[in-house]
């Protein structure tokens, strides 16, 4: 696997509600190629792109339409943030 880029917060903004996920980008090379994996932790998902925004655009675009279909998804994303978000290696 490769190696994480960045953790970020995405807000998703539903009607007059906030929601938002925690997304990790990680990199991986594919053939002579680096992508970037956008992945939601709550609703383990996950999207690509050529660019780690591409990424997060896919991945934003993907929970949308999985929310339009599935609204009780809604309530994994209507936490409050976490304290704090990090990596521990073993």
């Amino acid at each position: 696997m490769g190696e994480i880029w960045e953790n970020s917060s995405k807000n998703i903004e539903m009607g007059n509600k906030e929601m938002s996920c925690n997304v990790s980008i990680l990199n991986e090379k594919m053939k002579n190629k680096t992508v970037y994996i956008a992945r939601c932790e709550e609703l383990n998902m996950s999207d690509f792109g050529d660019t780690p925004e591409e990424a997060i655009d896919n991945l934003t675009l993907g929970i949308r339409l999985l929310l339009k279909v599935d609204s009780s998804k809604k309530s994994f994303l209507m936490k409050e943030k976490p304290l704090l978000t990090t990596r521990i290696f073993l």
